[in-house]
């Protein structure tokens, strides 16, 4: 991407990030009375237009939680349509995030032995993807979903099925998306200055977070490194390796200072028995690292990183917010699931 492109990108970044809801802000949505409250509250944000159309009936929170996930969508690609050269194919390999978490979600409700329906995707035009969700979605069982991947760049996943079937947890299946995904972004990002930090850390955290996912489901210290990344950034294969030699509870001596606080509050959570919470742990560091590029780093291309990493964050506090509303959750139960806004 030539200087002059990557200048206007960031430029017109900065812009777009006036649009994100501010902490304070999300703070006020968290600790509205009802649903409907938080719903009039989003009509002074970019999801008004949308918000604004639907009657009074259908405001619940499935309905919100599209809209939602369509702007979060909209934002990425919208980034992606105004880069040049490398920079927009980096970010046309990074929105197929999208696409992955798709496919792990029909992948979880098939090995659940629900029905996967299609409300239940991130809403994803055909244009921003080659899978065949409609057919996915049909599928009896998680073999033919991989099965119906075959052709597709997804397809080392057929190779996990049996790991999947002996181990029971689709976890070894979403990891093996993982390694598609983030092995592809990191081919590009890789060399590229601003770009590859955050990037990186993110290919840290899923490594860290598939490894401490499986030793709590007691998998093979080797069925457990194939499922990792095979990218280093700031966590060395050597230590790596060395976790999973070891028990969870040495995680934070064994990690360099930037992992060991959050090594250390992960293996606190599953002594107590709350793994549902592991992934929440790794992404908060995330978000709040990303969070802090947007002030250290205004001028280079992780701005535009950071600012696609805080849309998805945004989007899941947003989703924290309507359906705790709906379930009629109290406000600190609320407020404890949020990123980033606490006092």
């Amino acid at each position: 991407m030539r200087r002059g492109a990557s200048v206007y990108l960031v430029t017109r970044t900065h812009g777009l990030r006036t649009h994100l809801i501010t902490p304070r802000d999300m703070q006020i949505l968290a600790k509205a009375k009802t649903l409907r409250d938080v719903s009039d509250n989003l009509l002074k944000t970019e999801y008004a237009v949308e918000i604004g159309q639907l009657p009074t009936q259908e405001q619940d929170a499935t309905t919100l939680e599209n809209i939602i996930l369509k702007k979060l969508v909209e934002r990425f690609f919208f980034v992606r349509r105004s880069a040049q050269g490398k920079m927009q194919d980096l970010l046309t390999r990074y929105s197929a995030r999208f696409e992955v978490e798709n496919i792990k979600r029909i992948i979880r409700a098939k090995h659940g032995g629900q029905n996967a329906e299609e409300q239940a995707l991130i809403p994803l035009q055909r244009e921003y993807t080659l899978v065949n969700f409609p057919a996915l979605l049909k599928a009896k069982d998680v073999d033919e979903v991989a099965s119906l991947l075959r052709d597709t760049q997804y397809r080392p996943i057929l190779e996990k099925l049996q790991a999947y079937d002996e181990s029971g947890t689709t976890m070894i299946l979403e990891a093996a998306l993982d390694k598609i995904y983030f092995s592809k972004v990191w081919g590009l990002a890789g060399k590229m200055q601003g770009a590859r930090d955050l990037i990186g850390e993110e290919i840290d955290l899923r490594n860290l977070l598939t490894v401490f996912s499986l030793k709590t489901r007691e998998a093979s210290a080797k069925l457990i490194e194939e499922s990792t990344i095979p990218v280093s950034y700031a966590l060395p294969k050597a230590t790596l390796r060395a976790l999973l030699q070891s028990q969870l509870q040495e995680a934070p001596n064994l990690l360099t200072t930037g992992y060991s606080k959050l090594a250390s509050e992960a293996a606190n959570l599953l002594k107590k028995g709350s793994s549902l919470l592991l992934e929440r742990v790794f992404f908060k560091q995330l978000y709040g690292d990303a969070s802090t590029v947007l002030t250290t780093d205004p001028l280079q291309v992780g701005y535009i990183i950071a600012y696609l990493l805080l849309c998805e964050c945004e989007a899941k506090n947003l989703i924290s917010i309507v359906t705790g509303k709906q379930l009629n959750l109290g406000e600190e139960v609320i407020l404890n699931d949020l990123f980033g806004v606490q006092d």
